[in-house]
Order: structure tokens, then sequence, then C-alpha cells
């Protein structure tokens, strides 16, 4: 490591140290977060939506739910595709990004009312393949439910599998016009597939995997 670089690295960290130092509140400011976001919301696009929660510099400060990014998309929920009570409902898909964080879908509007939806993601059907991930959150008919968890490694291009549990009187909207081509619907027991169909879902990846090794690569070129 040369001494240009060493200098420039202590200049950096002590324009940092001197920034944070004379602006009280400054880090808790900006990395506070909403209380809650309400059922079926996305957390996306809440940063703007939501005032933002003052806390004080000694505040524990929660990992950002902002660092998921929607990754797949399929909103078009025109049609009333499956109850809950039909069991064994799936959905492929294919990631393009390298991991995944979290997936939503939408709930049939005047199907139930609200209760606890659990998405799971699975690199085969149930039958023969293995759970890679799990969560639940609340869900409300007609409005979207995401859940969330610590990113998984997937590989892009890869079929992979989101299982829909919930309470029998909610249902998933969907499209019978295959807007989706990267996968499609399973219902009923068994999992008969449906390749014309798609829920209305989403997925969603971790942009701070890649933001953390960019970061951590950048350091690391000050002592070469």
């Amino acid at each position: 490591m040369n001494s240009k670089k060493f200098v420039d690295l202590v200049a950096a960290v002590l324009f940092v140290a001197v920034f944070v130092a004379s602006v009280p509140g400054a880090y808790a400011d900006v990395c506070a977060l909403p209380v809650t976001a309400g059922a079926g919301q996305s957390w996306q696009g809440r940063l703007i939506d939501t005032p933002v929660i003052e806390q004080s510099e000694t505040a524990l400060i929660m990992p950002s739910p902002f660092a998921n990014q929607i990754d797949q998309n399929q909103p078009s929920g025109s049609a009333y595709m499956a109850s809950f009570s039909q069991t064994d409902l799936a959905q492929s898909f294919m990631q393009t990004n390298t991991n995944i964080s979290g997936a939503g879908i939408l709930l049939q509007a005047g199907a139930g009312t609200s209760d606890n939806v659990t998405i799971q993601l699975w690199d085969d059907l149930p039958d023969t393949g293995t759970m890679l991930a799990t969560a639940s959150a609340t869900g409300v008919a007609g409005e979207w439910v995401d859940v969330y968890w610590s990113y998984v490694p997937v590989t892009p291009g890869t079929t992979y599998y989101l299982v829909f549990l919930g309470n029998t009187t909610l249902g998933i909207a969907g499209d019978t016009s295959n807007p989706y081509p990267n996968g499609h619907v399973y219902a009923n027991a068994g999992f008969t597939p449906f390749p014309n169909f798609d829920y209305a879902f989403r997925t969603y990846y971790d942009d701070n995997v890649s933001l953390e090794r960019h970061t951590w690569a950048s350091v690391k070129s000050f002592f070469d």
C-alpha cells in the first residue's frame, strides 16, 4: 500500500467521523424506520409515504427491509385463481438475481377477510423437493401480502417454486391468459399443473448482498 492511498484512506475516515459527530442524531435519523407497515402492504415505497420516526442516537437500529427489491412481478389479478381450501397451491418461477429474500401474492377480493398467510420457497415441488425458506404474515382480502426471510442464494434462470398456505376462507387472484412466461400455477391435491395460468405474485431479492461485496472489495483495494 503506497503512501498516497494510505493518506486518502485516513482522510476519508476522519471526514466521516467529523461529519457524524457534528450532526446530532444524523445516523439515527437516516436509518430510522417506520414502526409498522399495514397488512398486505409492501415495504417498497413506504420510505416516501411514511413519516420517519425520530430515534435517539443510542436507539437500536434494526436491519432495514428497504434492501428488499422486486425481482419477478406478475401483477395481473383479473381472475379468482384458487381458494386456499383447494390445497397444494404453488407457482413456479425463475429469479433474475442471485438471491431471493421474500415473496408476495395478491389475495382475492371478497374471499374471506383477514388471516395468516404462509409462503414457502422450494427447489422443487414438495413431493420431491427441499424447502429453502418460509415466512408468514397477516393478509387482507383484496390486498397484496408480502413476507420476507434472510436471503437465500439461488441460480438465475433455474425454476423454483412458491408454495402458498393460508386460512381456507382466503383465496388468490391471478390471470388465465398466461401473462408470466417463466412458470405457472399448481393447484389441488397432488399439485396439478395449469400451464396457462399464473397467480398474481412477486419475488424479492436483497440488494445489500451485492452492495456489501462491492464495498468490501473497494476497501481492500486500498491495501493492494
